[in-house]
């Protein structure tokens, strides 16, 4: 009996070292993946700074002048081709709607000696 007992303890041993190493073993691929996502993740950051970097260079307006001045033969802008300032007509004044109707409306009558002819309830009729 005892000897079943050390045979069956043996084997639980061995059974959950092998779980434990299981885990050990899944831990560290998992552990590996993260990093190696990591990394990857550290390219794509340098490309797209890179990228941006290109761009900027690309598109810096003293670049895009020369290629202009190179390539297309355009002559520059005079100032005589646009109007002059006094060309320019005034902005139209905003319309208010609700005040336009405002001032149709008759102006109330205000006599603060007479009381008020409809009783609100709160007050009772002498």
């Amino acid at each position: 009996m005892l000897r079943l007992l050390h045979c069956l303890m043996v084997m639980g041993l061995i059974a959950s070292a092998g779980y434990v190493y299981d885990i050990k073993y899944r831990a560290t691929r998992e552990a590996q993946q993260v990093q190696k996502l990591r990394n990857e993740i550290r390219s794509e950051k340098d490309r797209i700074a890179s990228a941006r970097a290109e761009w900027s260079k690309l598109a810096s307006p003293d670049r895009v002048q020369e290629l202009a001045v190179r390539h297309l033969k355009m002559k520059p802008v005079e100032a005589k081709r646009f109007g002059s300032v006094a060309a320019v007509p005034e902005r139209p004044k905003p319309t208010d709607p609700i005040g336009d109707i405002l001032q149709t409306l008759p102006a109330p009558e205000v006599n603060s000696n007479a009381p008020d002819q409809e009783p609100t309830g709160s007050v009772e009729r002498q």
